[in-house]
């Protein structure tokens, strides 16, 4: 009888393990697509608040807001490809990001492209945050 409970404890202890590990990949991966949906959304400001404090002390709100309005790049979506953690707060999100630029005014055309960015996400006091590698896809 009190194998059958150890069993049924240690069954019950590695289901709760497995759901919070799932439970915190998913805080990341939410992060992530937040983070793309509100730059669709043009909300720059909510999408700003997504970068790491260390990015954030280097860049302005008000400079990120102007970059990014003066982007000759439109996006459409956004979709996680694949993820590495290398330690439990350092993670790897491999993304596909469709997107449509502008070509210049001579131009006046529209390209749509598909593309794939790896981005860095850090964990600090339990919230994910992107470290930009640099300024791709203003």
């Amino acid at each position: 009888m009190n194998k059958i409970k150890l069993t049924i404890l240690l069954m019950a202890t590695a289901f709760f393990l497995t759901a919070c590990q799932d439970k915190e990949a998913g805080k990341l991966d939410n992060r992530a697509l937040a983070f793309w949906d509100l730059k669709i959304k043009g909300d720059y400001k909510s999408a700003y608040e997504l970068l790491s404090p260390g990015w954030r002390s280097n860049e302005s709100l008000g400079s990120f807001q102007s970059r990014m309005a003066q982007s000759k790049v439109k996006w459409i979506s956004a979709n996680i490809k694949n993820k590495t953690c290398s330690q439990k707060n350092v993670c790897k999100i491999g993304m596909i990001i469709e997107y449509e630029y502008q070509f210049a005014a001579a131009f006046s055309k529209k390209m749509k492209i598909s593309t794939k960015l790896e981005e860095n996400w850090i964990m600090k006091d339990n919230v994910w945050y992107l470290v930009p590698n640099e300024h791709k896809l203003k």
